[in-house]
């Protein structure tokens, strides 16, 4: 069979060549057009366990990854193993399990996804598994674990959802939570939503914290729950929750961190658990991370890892780190979840890295991805 297989192989290419040589192709003078696919140039990505939103220069969220909750908007509940557009007109993402949040250009806030504890503050709004717009004049969003968050212009912040660690206060009678925004704090520059605890910076640069704190991530000295936000520092201008310990950056560029460190997470040189704020490392601009790695991006634009990698978490070919090592240069953006990673670097190209069992890459498979690759080439 294989025999008259190659026969007939060689005649069909015999034919081919003399048609060509007879001049039969009007368009024989011209190489086939190559492959291409159109570039996207990003601004930002949000990623979780199992799925991730990326929003591109033009305004457009792109998501990828399980759908199971309508999580990605898509009015239906198909899993994408590659990234598909369910929004525009957007300037902020966040993702957290399984829901999202969404701030557009005319400072609105759009929301999908599962809602046990009302945490999408959708109403009485019929809910088609598509975004659906909740609130009016926000500056900022976070998705938690069973809240949504927002800071107005004002710097007011505000949330929705379950009352957790007593994280919205007792005003107005919300200690059992509350299914629409309310006010909980004054003066806040940003909030970092991680396993159920809570980063808060406010104007002044004082470092506030709430939540769940086995591992030590609040920095509080000890391990006991904080029920309601308590100060922990001054000097601080960036802060990140991540899922057993936290990153902040001082303002004076160094990286602290505490929390859970059993791979190194914390970038230390050792495996011990802080439960206080430990300096890590100076020159540090912007922080991510995943269920136990660390990435910063540095102010000369290098990307930095520690931790956990026996997935390719932050994709160079390496064991477990428990000191920070450059990853890449040239790099503007960061996120990351559990086993997983993405990258923005500074000709705004989205790189990915990492576990991709859900299709939560957008590279239109499954395969694990030991090295970072680009998403959309």
């Amino acid at each position: 069979m294989k025999k008259y297989y190659t026969c007939f192989l060689l005649f069909f290419m015999l034919v081919i060549a003399s048609c060509s040589k007879n001049g039969s192709r009007p368009d024989d003078s011209r190489p086939d057009p190559p492959v291409t696919y159109p570039d996207r140039y990003f601004r930002e990505i949000s990623t979780a366990f199992s799925n991730t939103l990326a929003l591109d220069d033009s305004g457009f969220v792109w998501a990828a990854g399980v759908n199971t909750h309508n999580e990605l908007g898509l009015g239906t509940t198909g899993k994408q193993t590659k990234f598909v557009k369910v929004l525009e007109g957007a300037k902020a993402i966040s993702m957290k399990d399984d829901r999202a949040l969404v701030l557009k250009n005319d400072n609105s806030v759009w929301t999908t996804g599962m809602d046990p504890a009302a945490e999408l503050a959708s109403g009485n709004i019929a809910y088609n598994g598509r975004f659906t717009k909740v609130f009016e004049g926000a500056a900022q969003i976070e998705a938690g674990n069973d809240n949504g968050f927002i800071i107005k212009p004002d710097l007011t912040l505000w949330a929705v959802g379950a009352n957790f660690y007593n994280v919205m206060g007792a005003p107005e009678g919300t200690v059992g939570g509350s299914t629409k925004y309310v006010k909980i704090a004054d003066n806040v520059q940003s909030i970092s939503a991680g396993n159920n605890f809570y980063l808060l910076l406010k104007t002044d640069n004082s470092l506030w914290v709430c939540g769940r704190n086995v591992e030590g991530a609040l920095g509080t000295g000890t391990t006991g729950e904080q029920k309601g936000f308590v100060k922990v520092m001054d000097g601080v201008k960036v802060v990140k929750a991540l899922e057993y310990h936290s990153l902040i950056i001082k303002t004076d560029n160094s990286l602290w961190a505490s929390g859970h460190n059993s791979f190194g997470e914390l970038g230390l040189g050792d495996t011990l658990q802080r439960n206080s704020f430990v300096k890590v490392m100076d020159g540090v601009a912007s922080l991510a991370g995943g269920r136990f790695f660390s990435l910063v991006i540095k102010t000369d634009n290098s990307l930095w890892a520690s931790g956990y990698n026996a997935f390719g978490t932050f994709g160079v070919s390496s064991s477990d780190q428990t000191r920070f090592v450059r990853v890449m240069d040239n790099v503007t953006r960061v996120s990351a979840a559990d086993y997983h990673s993405f990258i923005i670097k500074a000709d705004k190209t989205l790189w990915a890295t990492g576990d991709n069992f859900w299709g939560n890459l957008g590279m239109e498979d499954r395969q694990l991805m030991l090295f970072a690759k680009p998403v959309f080439r």
